[in-house]
Protein backbone atom coordinates (compact mmCIF):
# COMPACT_ATOMS: atom_id res chain seq x y z
CA UNK A 1 0.00 0.00 0.00
CA UNK A 2 1.31 3.44 -0.95
CA UNK A 3 0.00 6.59 0.73
CA UNK A 4 0.44 9.82 -1.21
CA UNK A 5 -1.41 12.84 -2.52
CA UNK A 6 0.64 12.85 -5.74
CA UNK A 7 1.63 9.46 -7.15
CA UNK A 8 3.67 11.20 -9.85
CA UNK A 9 6.13 12.41 -7.22
CA UNK A 10 6.96 8.80 -6.29
CA UNK A 11 7.78 7.59 -9.81
CA UNK A 12 11.45 8.17 -10.73
CA UNK A 13 12.20 9.53 -14.17
CA UNK A 14 14.29 6.54 -15.18
CA UNK A 15 11.25 4.29 -14.65
CA UNK A 16 9.05 6.57 -16.75
CA UNK A 17 11.62 6.43 -19.57
CA UNK A 18 12.42 2.72 -19.23
CA UNK A 19 11.85 0.27 -22.07
CA UNK A 20 12.64 -2.76 -19.89
CA UNK A 21 10.00 -2.16 -17.24
CA UNK A 22 6.27 -1.62 -17.66
CA UNK A 23 4.46 0.84 -15.38
CA UNK A 24 0.77 1.62 -15.10
CA UNK A 25 -1.30 3.70 -12.68
CA UNK A 26 -5.06 3.04 -12.71
CA UNK A 27 -7.99 4.42 -10.73
CA UNK A 28 -10.23 2.24 -8.57
CA UNK A 29 -12.31 1.28 -11.61
CA UNK A 30 -9.20 -0.07 -13.35
CA UNK A 31 -9.07 2.84 -15.80
CA UNK A 32 -5.53 3.79 -16.90
CA UNK A 33 -4.45 7.28 -15.81
CA UNK A 34 -0.66 7.12 -16.27
CA UNK A 35 1.86 4.84 -18.01
CA UNK A 36 5.56 4.87 -18.83
CA UNK A 37 7.33 4.52 -22.16
CA UNK A 38 7.54 0.74 -21.81
CA UNK A 39 3.78 0.38 -21.47
CA UNK A 40 3.29 2.40 -24.67
CA UNK A 41 4.60 -0.67 -26.50
CA UNK A 42 1.34 -2.35 -25.45
CA UNK A 43 -0.75 0.63 -26.53
CA UNK A 44 0.47 4.04 -27.65
CA UNK A 45 -2.57 5.86 -26.25
CA UNK A 46 -3.93 3.87 -23.26
CA UNK A 47 -5.14 6.76 -21.07
CA UNK A 48 -8.82 6.45 -20.01
CA UNK A 49 -9.00 2.87 -21.30
CA UNK A 50 -9.51 -0.05 -18.94
CA UNK A 51 -6.27 -1.87 -18.10
CA UNK A 52 -8.15 -5.12 -18.72
CA UNK A 53 -8.69 -4.02 -22.35
CA UNK A 54 -5.03 -4.86 -22.97
CA UNK A 55 -5.24 -8.40 -21.55
CA UNK A 56 -6.23 -11.79 -22.91
CA UNK A 57 -9.63 -13.07 -21.65
CA UNK A 58 -8.11 -15.36 -18.99
CA UNK A 59 -5.77 -12.65 -17.73
CA UNK A 60 -8.61 -10.14 -17.75
CA UNK A 61 -10.61 -12.36 -15.39
CA UNK A 62 -7.62 -12.88 -13.11
CA UNK A 63 -6.83 -9.15 -12.97
CA UNK A 64 -10.47 -8.20 -12.24
CA UNK A 65 -10.57 -10.66 -9.36
CA UNK A 66 -7.26 -9.37 -7.98
CA UNK A 67 -8.47 -5.77 -8.24
CA UNK A 68 -11.47 -6.63 -6.07
CA UNK A 69 -9.19 -8.28 -3.50
CA UNK A 70 -6.81 -5.31 -3.37
CA UNK A 71 -9.56 -2.72 -2.99
CA UNK A 72 -11.10 -4.78 -0.22
CA UNK A 73 -7.74 -5.28 1.57
CA UNK A 74 -5.53 -2.31 0.60
CA UNK A 75 -2.47 -3.59 2.48
CA UNK A 76 -2.00 -6.67 0.30
CA UNK A 77 0.10 -6.78 -2.86
CA UNK A 78 -0.64 -8.96 -5.85
CA UNK A 79 1.88 -10.73 -8.08
CA UNK A 80 0.37 -11.71 -11.42
CA UNK A 81 1.66 -13.21 -14.65
CA UNK A 82 -0.58 -11.53 -17.22
CA UNK A 83 -0.84 -12.05 -20.95
CA UNK A 84 -0.83 -8.99 -23.24
CA UNK A 85 -1.66 -10.10 -26.82
CA UNK A 86 -0.39 -6.80 -28.31
CA UNK A 87 3.20 -7.78 -27.46
CA UNK A 88 3.18 -11.08 -29.37
CA UNK A 89 4.72 -9.47 -32.44
CA UNK A 90 7.76 -8.80 -30.23
CA UNK A 91 8.14 -12.52 -29.57
CA UNK A 92 6.52 -12.59 -26.13
CA UNK A 93 3.29 -11.55 -24.43
CA UNK A 94 3.64 -12.40 -20.75
CA UNK A 95 4.57 -9.78 -18.16
CA UNK A 96 5.20 -10.40 -14.49
CA UNK A 97 3.36 -7.64 -12.58
CA UNK A 98 3.43 -6.49 -8.97
CA UNK A 99 0.41 -4.36 -8.01
CA UNK A 100 -0.03 -2.18 -4.92
CA UNK A 101 -2.93 -0.03 -3.74
CA UNK A 102 -2.47 3.76 -3.70
CA UNK A 103 -4.21 5.73 -0.95
CA UNK A 104 -4.48 9.41 -0.06
CA UNK A 105 -3.04 10.83 3.15
CA UNK A 106 -6.56 10.39 4.63
CA UNK A 107 -6.27 6.63 3.81
CA UNK A 108 -8.94 6.73 1.10
CA UNK A 109 -8.15 4.37 -1.79
CA UNK A 110 -7.39 6.35 -4.95
CA UNK A 111 -6.19 3.61 -7.31
CA UNK A 112 -3.47 1.04 -7.96
CA UNK A 113 0.06 1.10 -9.33
CA UNK A 114 1.65 -1.80 -11.18
CA UNK A 115 5.27 -2.42 -12.18
CA UNK A 116 5.93 -5.23 -14.65
CA UNK A 117 8.85 -7.03 -16.23
CA UNK A 118 8.66 -8.83 -19.56
CA UNK A 119 9.68 -12.47 -19.53
CA UNK A 120 12.48 -12.03 -22.17
CA UNK A 121 14.23 -9.52 -19.89
CA UNK A 122 14.08 -11.96 -16.98
CA UNK A 123 15.44 -14.75 -19.17
CA UNK A 124 18.38 -12.63 -20.28
CA UNK A 125 19.27 -11.29 -16.85
CA UNK A 126 19.20 -14.53 -14.86
CA UNK A 127 18.94 -18.32 -15.31
CA UNK A 128 15.45 -19.73 -15.17
CA UNK A 129 16.27 -21.80 -12.10
CA UNK A 130 16.85 -18.52 -10.18
CA UNK A 131 13.54 -17.00 -11.23
CA UNK A 132 11.82 -18.73 -8.30
CA UNK A 133 13.38 -16.13 -5.98
CA UNK A 134 12.14 -13.22 -8.11
CA UNK A 135 8.70 -14.39 -9.20
CA UNK A 136 7.64 -16.30 -6.11
CA UNK A 137 7.11 -19.65 -7.86
CA UNK A 138 7.50 -22.96 -6.11
CA UNK A 139 10.04 -25.32 -7.71
CA UNK A 140 10.06 -29.09 -8.29
CA UNK A 141 13.21 -30.65 -9.79
CA UNK A 142 12.67 -33.66 -12.07
CA UNK A 143 15.13 -36.06 -13.67
CA UNK A 144 15.08 -36.93 -17.36
CA UNK A 145 12.44 -39.61 -16.75
CA UNK A 146 10.16 -37.04 -15.03
CA UNK A 147 10.79 -38.51 -11.57
CA UNK A 148 10.79 -36.15 -8.62
CA UNK A 149 14.25 -35.33 -7.27
CA UNK A 150 13.52 -32.45 -4.89
CA UNK A 151 11.24 -29.53 -4.06
CA UNK A 152 11.53 -26.20 -2.25
CA UNK A 153 9.80 -24.68 0.79
CA UNK A 154 7.03 -23.08 -1.24
CA UNK A 155 5.96 -26.48 -2.52
CA UNK A 156 5.78 -27.61 1.10
CA UNK A 157 3.31 -24.78 1.76
CA UNK A 158 0.94 -26.09 -0.89
CA UNK A 159 1.45 -29.86 -0.82
CA UNK A 160 2.66 -32.71 1.41
CA UNK A 161 5.25 -34.44 -0.80
CA UNK A 162 6.86 -36.43 2.02
CA UNK A 163 3.62 -37.98 3.20
CA UNK A 164 2.69 -38.77 -0.41
CA UNK A 165 6.17 -40.19 -1.17
CA UNK A 166 6.97 -37.93 -4.10
CA UNK A 167 10.71 -38.56 -4.06
CA UNK A 168 11.73 -40.91 -6.85
CA UNK A 169 8.13 -41.17 -8.08
CA UNK A 170 7.13 -40.21 -11.61
CA UNK A 171 5.42 -36.80 -11.38
CA UNK A 172 2.32 -37.91 -13.27
CA UNK A 173 1.71 -40.64 -10.64
CA UNK A 174 1.57 -38.30 -7.67
CA UNK A 175 -1.81 -37.45 -6.16
CA UNK A 176 -1.94 -33.90 -7.50
CA UNK A 177 -0.84 -34.72 -11.08
CA UNK A 178 -2.36 -38.20 -11.49
CA UNK A 179 -5.42 -36.97 -13.41
CA UNK A 180 -3.32 -35.04 -15.94
CA UNK A 181 -3.13 -37.68 -18.67
CA UNK A 182 -1.12 -35.52 -21.04
CA UNK A 183 1.30 -34.18 -18.46
CA UNK A 184 4.21 -36.39 -19.50
CA UNK A 185 3.56 -35.45 -23.11
CA UNK A 186 3.75 -31.77 -22.21
CA UNK A 187 7.00 -32.33 -20.35
CA UNK A 188 8.52 -34.22 -23.25
CA UNK A 189 7.91 -31.31 -25.61
CA UNK A 190 10.32 -29.14 -23.65
CA UNK A 191 13.20 -31.44 -24.58
CA UNK A 192 12.91 -30.42 -28.23
CA UNK A 193 14.09 -26.88 -27.50
CA UNK A 194 15.44 -24.58 -24.86
CA UNK A 195 12.43 -22.27 -24.69
CA UNK A 196 10.39 -22.67 -21.47
CA UNK A 197 6.82 -23.93 -21.70
CA UNK A 198 3.91 -22.37 -19.80
CA UNK A 199 0.52 -24.01 -19.21
CA UNK A 200 -2.37 -24.09 -16.73
CA UNK A 201 -3.05 -27.03 -14.39
CA UNK A 202 -6.62 -27.67 -13.23
CA UNK A 203 -7.28 -30.68 -10.96
CA UNK A 204 -9.64 -31.91 -8.26
CA UNK A 205 -6.84 -32.15 -5.72
CA UNK A 206 -8.29 -31.40 -2.24
CA UNK A 207 -7.94 -27.71 -1.44
CA UNK A 208 -6.17 -26.90 -4.73
CA UNK A 209 -7.98 -25.78 -7.85
CA UNK A 210 -5.59 -24.22 -10.33
CA UNK A 211 -1.88 -23.57 -10.82
CA UNK A 212 0.17 -21.75 -13.42
CA UNK A 213 3.02 -24.04 -14.48
CA UNK A 214 6.32 -23.33 -16.22
CA UNK A 215 8.83 -26.01 -17.29
CA UNK A 216 12.48 -25.46 -18.23
CA UNK A 217 15.40 -27.75 -18.96
CA UNK A 218 18.07 -28.37 -16.34
CA UNK A 219 21.35 -30.29 -16.43
CA UNK A 220 19.71 -33.19 -14.55
CA UNK A 221 16.36 -33.03 -16.27
CA UNK A 222 13.68 -30.39 -15.73
CA UNK A 223 12.62 -27.57 -13.45
CA UNK A 224 8.86 -27.40 -12.86
CA UNK A 225 7.75 -24.02 -11.45
CA UNK A 226 4.25 -23.67 -9.95
CA UNK A 227 2.18 -20.67 -8.83
CA UNK A 228 -1.37 -20.89 -7.40
CA UNK A 229 -3.88 -19.08 -9.55
CA UNK A 230 -6.29 -16.65 -7.93
CA UNK A 231 -9.71 -18.20 -8.45
CA UNK A 232 -12.85 -16.51 -7.11
CA UNK A 233 -13.83 -18.27 -3.90
CA UNK A 234 -17.54 -18.03 -4.56
CA UNK A 235 -19.63 -18.78 -7.61
CA UNK A 236 -23.04 -17.19 -7.89
CA UNK A 237 -25.88 -19.72 -7.53
CA UNK A 238 -28.27 -20.15 -10.42
CA UNK A 239 -31.26 -19.68 -8.13
CA UNK A 240 -31.40 -16.17 -6.59
CA UNK A 241 -32.59 -15.69 -3.03
CA UNK A 242 -35.07 -13.02 -4.20
CA UNK A 243 -36.83 -13.16 -7.54
CA UNK A 244 -35.82 -10.35 -9.88
CA UNK A 245 -39.45 -9.25 -10.25
CA UNK A 246 -39.66 -8.75 -6.48
CA UNK A 247 -36.27 -7.10 -6.37
CA UNK A 248 -37.52 -4.45 -8.78
CA UNK A 249 -40.38 -3.57 -6.41
CA UNK A 250 -38.12 -2.51 -3.55
CA UNK A 251 -37.61 1.19 -2.85
CA UNK A 252 -34.06 2.48 -3.05
CA UNK A 253 -30.90 0.44 -3.48
CA UNK A 254 -31.02 -3.26 -2.63
CA UNK A 255 -28.12 -5.64 -2.04
CA UNK A 256 -28.65 -9.34 -1.42
CA UNK A 257 -25.81 -11.25 0.25
CA UNK A 258 -25.43 -14.97 0.80
CA UNK A 259 -24.96 -16.42 4.28
CA UNK A 260 -21.19 -15.82 4.02
CA UNK A 261 -21.69 -12.11 3.30
CA UNK A 262 -20.86 -12.23 -0.42
CA UNK A 263 -22.95 -10.16 -2.85
CA UNK A 264 -25.16 -12.29 -5.10
CA UNK A 265 -27.85 -9.83 -6.27
CA UNK A 266 -28.31 -6.10 -6.63
CA UNK A 267 -30.64 -3.75 -8.46
CA UNK A 268 -29.59 -0.92 -10.77
CA UNK A 269 -29.88 1.64 -7.98
CA UNK A 270 -27.43 -0.43 -5.91
CA UNK A 271 -24.91 -0.40 -8.76
CA UNK A 272 -25.11 3.39 -8.89
CA UNK A 273 -24.75 3.56 -5.11
CA UNK A 274 -21.62 1.43 -5.35
CA UNK A 275 -20.05 4.12 -7.55
CA UNK A 276 -20.67 6.63 -4.76
CA UNK A 277 -19.55 4.46 -1.86
CA UNK A 278 -16.68 2.67 -3.57
CA UNK A 279 -15.98 4.47 -6.83
CA UNK A 280 -17.24 1.56 -8.94
CA UNK A 281 -20.22 -0.77 -8.94
CA UNK A 282 -19.92 -3.73 -6.59
CA UNK A 283 -19.08 -7.05 -8.26
CA UNK A 284 -21.27 -10.01 -7.48
CA UNK A 285 -19.40 -12.82 -5.77
CA UNK A 286 -17.42 -10.50 -3.47
CA UNK A 287 -17.95 -9.00 -0.04
CA UNK A 288 -18.95 -5.34 0.19
CA UNK A 289 -15.91 -3.12 0.79
CA UNK A 290 -15.68 0.58 1.55
CA UNK A 291 -12.33 2.13 0.56
CA UNK A 292 -13.67 5.71 0.89
CA UNK A 293 -14.19 6.96 4.46
CA UNK A 294 -14.26 3.36 5.72
CA UNK A 295 -14.90 4.45 9.32
CA UNK A 296 -18.32 5.72 8.20
CA UNK A 297 -19.34 2.14 7.34
CA UNK A 298 -18.17 0.35 10.50
CA UNK A 299 -21.73 0.14 11.87
CA UNK A 300 -22.95 -1.35 8.59
CA UNK A 301 -20.23 -4.04 8.65
CA UNK A 302 -21.14 -4.93 12.25
CA UNK A 303 -24.83 -5.07 11.29
CA UNK A 304 -24.03 -7.49 8.45
CA UNK A 305 -22.24 -9.77 10.92
CA UNK A 306 -25.23 -9.55 13.26
CA UNK A 307 -27.61 -10.38 10.39
CA UNK A 308 -25.69 -13.63 9.85
CA UNK A 309 -26.86 -14.49 13.37
CA UNK A 310 -30.48 -13.61 12.57
CA UNK A 311 -30.59 -10.03 13.87
CA UNK A 312 -32.23 -7.05 12.12
CA UNK A 313 -30.79 -3.54 12.29
CA UNK A 314 -31.51 -0.01 11.09
CA UNK A 315 -28.90 2.73 10.89
CA UNK A 316 -27.96 5.94 9.15
CA UNK A 317 -24.85 6.53 7.04
CA UNK A 318 -23.47 10.04 6.64
CA UNK A 319 -20.78 10.57 3.98
CA UNK A 320 -18.84 13.70 3.04
CA UNK A 321 -19.11 14.19 -0.72
CA UNK A 322 -16.55 15.80 -3.09
CA UNK A 323 -18.59 19.02 -3.09
CA UNK A 324 -17.99 19.21 0.68
CA UNK A 325 -21.68 18.59 1.36
CA UNK A 326 -22.91 15.58 3.35
CA UNK A 327 -25.09 12.84 1.90
CA UNK A 328 -27.35 10.66 4.08
CA UNK A 329 -28.80 7.17 3.72
CA UNK A 330 -31.14 5.12 5.90
CA UNK A 331 -30.09 1.47 5.85
CA UNK A 332 -32.14 -1.57 6.86
CA UNK A 333 -30.33 -4.90 7.26
CA UNK A 334 -32.47 -8.03 7.56
CA UNK A 335 -31.62 -11.74 7.56
CA UNK A 336 -33.30 -13.92 4.94
CA UNK A 337 -34.51 -17.17 6.48
CA UNK A 338 -35.04 -20.50 4.78
CA UNK A 339 -38.15 -22.62 5.28
CA UNK A 340 -36.49 -24.28 8.27
CA UNK A 341 -35.62 -20.90 9.85
CA UNK A 342 -31.92 -20.96 8.98
CA UNK A 343 -30.26 -17.76 7.76
CA UNK A 344 -29.51 -18.26 4.07
CA UNK A 345 -28.87 -14.65 3.11
CA UNK A 346 -28.96 -10.97 4.04
CA UNK A 347 -31.11 -8.20 2.56
CA UNK A 348 -29.70 -4.66 2.66
CA UNK A 349 -32.07 -1.87 1.65
CA UNK A 350 -30.62 1.64 1.35
CA UNK A 351 -32.80 4.73 0.94
CA UNK A 352 -31.22 8.06 0.05
CA UNK A 353 -32.52 10.62 2.54
CA UNK A 354 -30.25 13.45 1.41
CA UNK A 355 -33.11 15.50 -0.19
CA UNK A 356 -35.20 15.21 2.98
CA UNK A 357 -32.20 15.99 5.19
CA UNK A 358 -31.36 18.99 3.01
CA UNK A 359 -34.92 20.29 3.33
CA UNK A 360 -34.76 19.80 7.11
CA UNK A 361 -31.51 21.75 7.22
CA UNK A 362 -33.14 24.59 5.28
CA UNK A 363 -36.22 24.49 7.56
CA UNK A 364 -34.05 24.51 10.68
CA UNK A 365 -32.16 27.52 9.37
CA UNK A 366 -35.44 29.28 8.65
CA UNK A 367 -36.71 28.38 12.12
CA UNK A 368 -33.55 29.84 13.65
CA UNK A 369 -34.14 33.07 11.75
CA UNK A 370 -37.81 33.15 12.81
CA UNK A 371 -36.84 32.51 16.42
CA UNK A 372 -34.31 35.36 16.27
CA UNK A 373 -36.94 37.63 14.73
CA UNK A 374 -39.47 36.60 17.39
CA UNK A 375 -36.99 37.19 20.21
CA UNK A 376 -35.79 40.52 18.83
CA UNK A 377 -38.92 42.54 19.86
CA UNK A 378 -38.53 41.26 23.40
CA UNK A 379 -34.94 42.48 23.60
CA UNK A 380 -35.81 45.75 21.85
CA UNK A 381 -38.77 46.54 24.13
CA UNK A 382 -37.22 45.45 27.40
CA UNK A 383 -34.62 48.24 27.31
CA UNK A 384 -36.97 51.27 27.02
CA UNK A 385 -39.51 49.61 29.34
CA UNK A 386 -36.88 49.10 32.04
CA UNK A 387 -35.94 52.77 31.72
CA UNK A 388 -39.57 53.82 32.04
CA UNK A 389 -40.05 51.69 35.13
CA UNK A 390 -36.91 53.17 36.66
CA UNK A 391 -38.13 56.72 36.05
CA UNK A 392 -41.54 55.92 37.59
CA UNK A 393 -39.78 54.67 40.71
CA UNK A 394 -37.87 57.96 40.98
CA UNK A 395 -40.96 60.18 40.64
CA UNK A 396 -42.38 61.71 43.88
CA UNK A 397 -46.04 60.72 44.01
CA UNK A 398 -46.84 63.34 46.73
CA UNK A 399 -45.81 66.28 44.53
CA UNK A 400 -48.53 65.51 41.98
CA UNK A 401 -51.98 67.00 42.19
CA UNK A 402 -54.92 64.69 42.77
CA UNK A 403 -55.75 64.25 39.07
CA UNK A 404 -52.14 63.32 38.11
CA UNK A 405 -51.86 61.05 41.14
CA UNK A 406 -54.89 59.18 39.80
CA UNK A 407 -53.27 58.80 36.33
CA UNK A 408 -49.94 57.88 37.88
CA UNK A 409 -51.68 55.12 39.81
CA UNK A 410 -52.76 53.55 36.46
CA UNK A 411 -49.38 53.94 34.75
CA UNK A 412 -47.24 51.95 37.16
CA UNK A 413 -49.37 48.73 37.12
CA UNK A 414 -49.58 48.93 33.30
CA UNK A 415 -45.77 48.98 32.96
CA UNK A 416 -45.48 45.98 35.26
CA UNK A 417 -48.13 44.14 33.22
CA UNK A 418 -46.29 44.95 29.98
CA UNK A 419 -43.01 43.74 31.50
CA UNK A 420 -44.66 40.45 32.49
CA UNK A 421 -46.10 39.95 28.98
CA UNK A 422 -42.70 40.56 27.36
CA UNK A 423 -41.02 38.09 29.77
CA UNK A 424 -43.62 35.39 29.03
CA UNK A 425 -43.23 35.92 25.27
CA UNK A 426 -39.43 35.66 25.50
CA UNK A 427 -39.73 32.47 27.58
CA UNK A 428 -42.00 30.85 24.96
CA UNK A 429 -39.68 31.81 22.10
CA UNK A 430 -36.61 30.46 23.87
CA UNK A 431 -38.18 26.99 24.05
CA UNK A 432 -39.31 27.05 20.41
CA UNK A 433 -37.61 24.43 18.19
Amino acid sequence: MISTDSIESLIPEFLMDSNHFFLVVADIEGKVVKVNRGFERINSNPINFQFSDFLSPNSEQEFSYSLELMLGSPKIRRHLMLDHPALRNEGFSQIWWEFSVVTTQEMDVSGIIGIGVGMPFLEQEMPWNNLVDVLGFGEIVLDQEFKVLSWDDRILEWFDPKAENWEGKEISKTLFFKDLNQFNHLLSQISSGDKPMCFLINTDYPGKSSFAALVTLSPKGFHLFLMPKAIPFYSIPEKPLIQNQMLALFTGSVFVLNDAGKLIQQNESAKNLGRIWKGRAYSEGFALSFPNQANRFSKLLRAIEDAKKGQTAELEIKLLMPNQEFAFWNVTIKPIFSDIKIVEGILIQVVDTTPIKSQLVVLNRENDRLRDLALSPSHILRGPLSSMMGILELMDFKQLDSENQKLFGYLKPLTKELDQIIRQHAKKMSTFN
